[in-house]
């Protein structure tokens, strides 16, 4: 499990490469990056899942709630702060499970559908920040990372659903 802390890395870099250098990209390019990501962060999804639910189980034969990561993020006294981890539980560990392979089918659907669109790579990396949204949201150790990646996944749905911000009824829409 001491690779979890990439599973929303991952699609932050790949959100990062598309969004700073994916003009300079040809569309295949584009696809592959976010695809291939993606596809590595689904098989990390998977390896987590069968290293926790293949622990041996607590005294009570619940699963154990692990911290893999957690970092202070924001120290403004030593009371308060704003810490950044990953919470692993048997809900969390089946919604990696969930969202990274709908996520990989999401794109691999795309890189066919969107062909020839003009902004595909920039579909490509609003594609990436919003699943690194709905993964940081998933594993968020406390309600204040839980509230960060949901208005991430917020700014992420306007981006996508304003996609074709040429056009009145995408305009309308994501508003």
């Amino acid at each position: 499990m001491e690779l979890t802390i990439l599973i929303p890395l991952l699609p932050f870099l790949s959100f990062l490469i598309l969004g700073i250098g994916g003009k300079w990209m040809s569309h295949r390019t584009a696809g592959a990056i976010g695809t291939l990501i993606l596809g590595a962060v689904a098989v990390l999804s998977y390896v987590t899942a069968f290293q926790y639910f293949s622990a041996p189980r607590l005294e009570d034969g619940t699963f154990a709630t692990l911290i893999p990561y957690n970092f202070t993020w924001l120290p403004f006294t030593e009371t308060l702060r704003f810490d950044l981890g990953i919470l692993l539980d048997p809900i969390s560990v089946m919604m990696l499970i969930v969202i990274s392979t709908v996520s990989l089918m999401v794109h691999i659907y795309s890189f066919g559908y969107m062909k020839g669109e003009t902004g595909f790579q920039r579909y490509y990396a609003f594609l990436s920040l919003f699943t690194m949204s709905m993964l940081g949201l998933v594993v968020a150790t406390n309600i204040f990372q839980m509230y960060l990646f949901w208005e991430l996944v917020g700014v992420s749905s306007y981006l996508l659903i304003g996609f074709y911000y040429t056009k009145p009824a995408a305009i309308a829409a994501s508003k």
